[in-house]
């Protein structure tokens, strides 16, 4: 009954229990585990997240005053130590693999939902997480840095996560590109650290396409000019064939480059396709969608807890981020289903008023008005987060 429901447990209502724990069982994750599981571990951590918390004290500190209410949501009372120990010692893969679960049900809700293009579209980027090597010493980046790399291939017509890995600093972008583009018949738009001609051709061959921007250096014959109108933002469309004598073995057939002046500022852009028959004007506005994968790096970074973080092992650090990967998930699943219209953040900051409360995610946001785009505390960059 409703009465009885918390925010906290209508979230949670969208991840199945029996999927959770087979995935468990799969890792053997609570192997000698008498009371704090890896559910109870996971439940801790995304309280944790949509709280705000800055260290396990405030979280421990945070569950012993809400004792009475931690019941109804499912939450076990935790301990500093027990928290810790948890957190070192639960595989992370246990959630990581709830992620990828997550996102073949968010797949299939979201269905065939108008595309923005005609093929699905996929955005591939990373994001560095800085953090201090001393203390992550295991984070290799740079001499006295440390870091943490998130690949990511974003849903770029549903703006979610479709898959994501993680590494250290030191891992070369290009080296986890064929694990983030293996369907065929979509739209990879790529950054250029992602340029890596035989996995291009790996997308070609799956029969997909690719957008990415031309490398400086990349050395390349002309092969035949498209015709194009004088007074259009593309300067030239041209084919291509790559001369270079390693990527003329990685990439034999044509490549399609395509150079467009942003009227806006006026910046001149060369991009590289194997998508021969699409307007070049269209080429320019699907690289245009790439901005959508800052956007969401850069509220995963504000609105969630993945710059500072609750332990030290590498264990530790890509468990906080897989779940805070899956409270995006099941956000979107929230809203797709429930038909909630208020946008992510403003979603986020009233569970984290209401987190324990008897309520329901629509409940929580029944009545409340929309905040006004000149309203001082709308955040612009959102506006590319939705559903």
């Amino acid at each position: 009954m409703t009465k009885y429901t918390t925010v906290f447990t209508s979230l949670l209502r969208h991840l199945s229990r029996s999927d959770f724990e087979s995935v468990v069982s799969a890792h053997n994750g609570d192997f000698k585990v008498r009371t704090f599981t890896c559910y109870d571990l996971f439940k801790s951590l995304l309280y944790g997240l949509i709280s705000g918390c800055f260290s396990v004290r405030e979280i421990e500190t945070s569950m012993l005053v809400n004792t009475n209410r931690l019941y109804h949501s499912g939450i076990k009372q935790v301990k500093k130590s027990t928290f810790c120990d948890a957190l070192e010692n639960r595989p992370h893969e246990v959630f990581q693999d709830i992620f990828h679960k997550l996102v073949e049900k968010a797949q299939c809700i979201a269905g065939r939902r108008q595309k923005k293009f005609t093929n699905p579209l996929r955005i591939i980027d990373a994001s560095i997480v800085s953090l201090c090597l001393s203390l992550f010493s295991w984070a290799k980046y740079r001499k006295s840095k440390g870091a943490v790399k998130l690949h990511l291939n974003l849903d770029g017509d549903n703006l979610m996560p479709f898959n994501a890995c993680l590494t250290n600093g030191k891992v070369g972008d290009s080296s986890r590109m064929q694990f983030l583009s293996q369907e065929s018949g979509v739209i990879y738009v790529i950054d250029r650290g992602y340029v890596d001609f035989k996995s291009l051709y790996s997308i070609d061959l799956q029969s997909s396409f690719f957008v990415t921007r031309m490398k400086s250096n990349a050395a390349f014959k002309r092969t035949k000019n498209n015709p194009r109108s004088k007074d259009s933002p593309i300067l030239s469309d041209v084919l291509i064939e790559l001369t270079g004598p390693s990527t003329k073995k990685h990439y034999p057939k044509e490549l399609r480059k395509v150079k467009y002046r942003d009227s806006e500022t006026g910046k001149v852009y060369e991009f590289l396709t194997n998508d021969m028959s699409r307007p070049a004007i269209e080429i320019a506005m699907i690289y245009k969608e790439r901005w959508e994968v800052e956007l969401f790096f850069k509220w995963i970074k504000q609105h969630l807890k993945i710059k500072s973080f609750w332990g030290t092992s590498e264990n530790a650090v890509y468990s906080q981020i897989w779940v805070a990967l899956i409270l995006t998930i099941l956000l979107w699943i929230a809203k797709a289903l429930e038909g909630i219209e208020v946008k992510s953040y403003e979603l986020l900051t009233m569970m984290r008023a209401g987190l324990l409360t008897k309520n329901t995610l629509v409940g929580l946001c029944t009545n409340i008005l929309p905040l006004k785009p000149d309203d001082g505390f709308s955040q612009p960059l959102l506006e590319g987060f939705k559903w």
